[in-house]
């Protein structure tokens, strides 16, 4: 799974990966964010300008806000399930990170758990495949763009800490995976477990701490 993420502030995103925005966004990015917030995002269909959306998806058919979770969508079940399968190849998102946060389990029952944050080495985001959809609510007519964060069995590196991991993407495939001109088959290829060595991990001791958070990679 992927629960908790950090990000950088906009105008800094914006800066690195040469997106536009609207003016008035103001967003300054956090270090522990978890799901129902919004996240930096490009799609699909704008994949030129860097947008918010909610973390966690809403259906565009739904009801309510989903009461199960959907702030991630197992890539196995993306061409069974009616939650996702009709955003494949129709509205693709890449989710904007710093790194993501994952709790290794240290005993049979899970009560002890060591927090890591982990990143991708060798480009300034960790950027996550993503599906999103837009959804009305019918009782206040707001318009809401949600998103959720495709996650995929382990590779090496991550299998020692968790079960899950979200797809990662390069900053080469992250603009494949948004291209709608390119087969879904492709696209789905792209979300192949990223190698070991394009991933770093820092061992946190408290997850939220500022002071600690500053300094995590530089203790490498």
């Amino acid at each position: 799974m992927c629960g908790r993420v950090s990000t950088s502030d906009i105008i800094e995103i914006a800066k690195e990966l040469q997106l536009k925005y609207a003016e008035e966004l103001i967003k300054p990015g956090g270090i522990n964010l978890p799901p129902t917030v919004e996240l930096p995002v490009f799609t699909d269909d704008k994949p030129d300008e860097l947008q918010y959306f909610y973390w966690s998806l809403i259906p565009f058919w739904a009801k309510e806000k989903p009461k199960f979770s959907t702030f991630n969508a197992r890539l196995e079940n993306l061409q069974q399930s009616g939650t996702w399968k009709h955003l494949l190849g129709k509205r693709h998102c890449v989710i904007i990170t710093d790194g993501f946060y994952e709790w290794q389990k240290l005993d049979e029952k899970g009560k002890i758990k060591q927090p890591y944050l982990i990143r991708m080495k060798q480009q300034r985001f960790t950027l996550m495949a993503g599906l999103w959809d837009t959804w009305t609510d019918k009782s206040t007519g707001e318009i809401i763009n949600s998103c959720t964060i495709i996650t995929r069995t382990p590779n090496k590196f991550m299998k020692s800490i968790h079960d899950r991991m979200p797809c990662l993407l390069t900053d080469k495939t992250a603009k494949l995976w948004v291209d709608r001109d390119l087969p879904l088959g492709e696209r789905l290829q792209l979300l192949e477990a990223i190698p070991d060595q394009l991933m770093e991990k820092a061992t946190v001791k408290k997850v939220g701490d500022v002071e600690e958070y500053e300094k995590l990679f530089e203790e490498k």
